[in-house]
């Protein structure tokens, strides 16, 4: 008896987007065009409903990596944040956002929390093929170069959010001297000469960054800086609290405190109050970051607007309208502001103080 040949053959199990269209009745076009939000289209709701019951039970996931092949333009970017609780990041994520909408492009943030580390999160997005281009706002100096060589290699069009290193050659940074400077600036007019600081951690460029500008700000008013001084924190509430913990320990105590984070600075405050530290009778404190949130805090946080949305915003028009291979090192546009409010006093001063200074550096206003 004669064998019989048998040839098996392997279906492709990626669903296409010809599949969906088919099995929804509508062209490929439409599909594309649904899924990708272009404001364009005009579909009715059904047919809309009908698409996206289709995408679900197919498990369809467009492959964005073929479309970039075939063209040049960005129509997803993935926005990279270290931790959604954080909501100094929430506002690079509102420019960010926003600029989304004038491009028309899609824009997808994702938060490294929950990943093992930065660059894991990065390879994930890049795999995934969700996205075209990428906005990274975290990872320490070694993650840094890792996902620039990552990257690079790849032909993937990124750009660094006020994070740089020496391989690095796409960076968008905030005027992080010019908001040190005014933070230093604003204790010494005040009357203060013993200003510590709470800054990033030297594992990261930002933390050393700041630390360099605090040092020089103090050289510039003709104050010796301090070793001792110069706390190191995550961006974080028990970093604050920590860190706050740790001035309190110095012989020596500052009348004034500079605080290079805001929700670092919010637990510096709390820890502040829980040790019957008076801020600003005892110790004055200015914090990097105007959120709003520092209007309902007690007291009242004096702030250095570091322009976060703006760097979101910029950001993003950056990644969309320069070529991938072109080198970027640019700084946010909008310049750092003080806001002065019930947190900062002369040594030994009192809110009431404070607030008569804001009247005066404000023109009686914020």
């Amino acid at each position: 008896m004669a064998k019989r040949k048998v040839t098996l053959e392997i279906a492709s199990t990626r669903v296409t987007g010809a599949q969906v269209a088919r099995e929804a009745n509508v062209d490929p076009a439409i599909v594309s065009k649904i899924l990708r939000d272009d404001p364009s289209l005009r579909v009715s709701r059904e047919t809309r409903s009908r698409v996206m019951a289709v995408v679900e039970r197919l498990g369809y996931r467009p492959n964005y990596a073929a479309q970039r092949l075939r063209s040049s333009r960005i129509g997803a970017v993935g926005l990279v944040i270290p931790d959604f609780r954080n909501p100094a990041f929430a506002e690079i994520v509102h420019g960010a956002e926003k600029a989304s909408h004038e491009h028309r492009v899609s824009l997808f943030v994702s938060s490294a929390a929950a990943s093992k580390s930065t660059i894991d999160l990065v390879i994930d997005l890049v795999a995934s093929d969700r996205v075209d281009a990428l906005l990274v706002a975290g990872g320490n100096t070694q993650e840094t170069d890792r996902i620039n060589e990552y990257l690079v290699e790849r032909g993937v069009s990124f750009l660094f959010l006020n994070r740089q290193t020496s391989g690095t050659r796409r960076s968008l940074f905030l005027d992080d001297e010019r908001a040190i400077g005014l933070a230093v600036q604003h204790l010494v007019s005040l009357g203060h000469r013993k200003i510590a600081a709470i800054g990033g951690l030297s594992s990261m460029e930002t933390g050393r960054r700041r630390q360099r500008a605090f040092a020089q700000a103090l050289q510039k008013a003709d104050l010796q800086p301090r070793p001792d001084y110069v706390v190191e924190a995550d961006y974080s509430l028990a970093g604050g609290q920590s860190a706050f913990a740790q001035i309190m320990e110095l012989g020596d105590q500052p009348t004034a405190l500079v605080v290079s984070e805001f929700v670092t600075g919010v637990g510096a405050l709390g820890a502040a109050r829980s040790a019957g530290v008076s801020v600003p009778r005892d110790m004055s404190m200015a914090v990097f970051n105007n959120l709003d949130m520092a209007n309902f805090l007690t007291p009242t946080l004096t702030t250095v607007g570091l322009q976060l949305s703006a760097m979101g915003a910029e950001g993003l028009a950056l990644l969309v309208d320069r070529p991938p291979d072109e080198e970027i090192n640019a700084t946010v546009s909008k310049p750092a502001e003080l806001f002065v409010r019930e947190s900062t006093a002369p040594p030994g001063g009192s809110p009431a103080i404070a607030a008569a200074s804001l009247a005066l550096q404000n023109g009686g206003s914020e």
